[in-house]
C-alpha cells in the first residue's frame, strides 16, 4: 500500500488521494503518467516531483525517507510491501525514563523471538534491529525508539516505524496492549497473565537480588509483548486497507 499511496507528497491530503484513486492513478508511476488529470499547475508539478523521489527512494531502500515523510497514522500502509520483513520490538526498563534504564529489548522477526538483556547481550540489539525496513511497536513513538536511539546514538535506523497505537485506535481498539489483546482474543500464559510494566521492573529487580526464576518470567512476559503485535498489526492493517479501491490491494 506504500506504493499507492500519496497522502505523504506535498499538497495531498486524504481528500485529494481518493480523487486520485477514483481517477484511476493508484501508483506513483501512474501519477507521473496521468497526474494532470486531477492536479493542475504548481500543485500537480510538486507532486509530480514528490512521486520522483519516492520512486528513488524506495528502489534504494531509504526508509528513513518515508519514515519522515509518512504521516504517523498512514505507515501502517508500509505493511504491504515490508511486511514480511517487519521486526515486531518492545523494551523493558528498571523504571527509569533514560536509554540506561533498558532491561531489556525484545525483537520478533515473524519467526523467532530474539531477546536482548541489559549485562549480558543489550548492544547486540543494535546491529540486529538495523536489518529491517519495518519497526513495529504499541506505543513505541513515545516510549520504546526513542529509548533504543537514545541507547544507540550512532545507528542508522534506516526503517518505517509503525506505532500499532495509531492504526487501532482508529479502529476504536483503544487502552493498554494487554486490554487490546483481550478485545482481539489474545490470550498470554499462565505464567504472565496479569502482569503489566510495572511487575517487569520488580521481576527485573528480584533477578539482580538473585532469582533466576524472575528472569525467566520477565523474558517469557516480553516474548509475548513482540509476539502478540505479529497478529494485531495484521488485523489492522486487513481493516484498514478498506480505505483503498479494491484494484490497489497488494497482500
Amino acid at each position: 500500500m506504500l506504493q499507492q499511496s500519496f497522502i505523504h507528497l506535498p499538497g495531498i491530503g486524504p481528500t485529494t488521494e481518493q480523487r486520485l484513486w477514483r481517477a484511476g492513478i493508484r501508483d506513483w508511476r501512474a501519477l507521473l503518467e496521468r497526474g494532470g488529470a486531477v492536479l493542475h499547475g504548481a500543485r500537480a508539478d510538486e507532486a509530480r516531483r514528490g512521486a520522483e523521489e519516492s520512486l528513488a527512494r524506495f528502489a534504494r531502500g531509504d526508509w528513513t525517507w518515508f519514515e519522515a515523510a509518512l504521516p504517523a497514522d498512514a505507515k501502517w500502509r508500509a505493511f504491504g510491501e515490508l511486511g514480511d520483513r517487519a521486526l515486531y520490538v518492545d523494551i523493558e526498563t528498571d523504571g527509569g525514563f533514560g536509554p540506561e534504564a533498558i532491561t531489556v529489548i525484545g525483537c520478533y522477526d515473524g519467526v523467532t523471538a530474539h531477546t536482548f538483556v541489559a549485562e549480558r547481550d543489550l548492544d547486540a540489539a543494535r546491529e540486529f534491529i538495523e536489518q529491517f525496513p519495518l519497526v513495529i511497536t504499541y506505543n513505541g513513538a513515545a516510549f520504546d525508539m526513542p529509548l533504543i536511539r537514545q541507547r544507540f546514538p550512532y545507528n542508522l535506523f534506516n526503517h518505517v516505524h509503525v506505532d500499532l497505537r495509531f492504526p487501532l485506535h482508529r479502529l476504536g481498539l483503544k487502552g493498554g496492549l494487554k486490554v487490546i489483546e483481550q478485545m482481539a482474543g489474545i490470550e498470554r500464559g499462565a505464567d504472565t497473565r496479569g502482569l503489566d510494566g510495572w511487575d517487569a521492573v520488580r521481576l527485573w529487580r528480584e533477578w539482580q537480588a538473585g532469582s533466576a526464576r524472575s528472569l525467566e518470567v520477565l523474558l517469557a512476559y516480553n516474548r509475548e509483548d513482540i509476539v502478540n503485535l505479529a497478529p494485531l498489526m495484521r488485523l489492522a492493517y486487513d481493516r484498514l486497507r478498506g480505505v483503498f479501491p479494491s484494484s490497489v490491494h497488494t497482500r
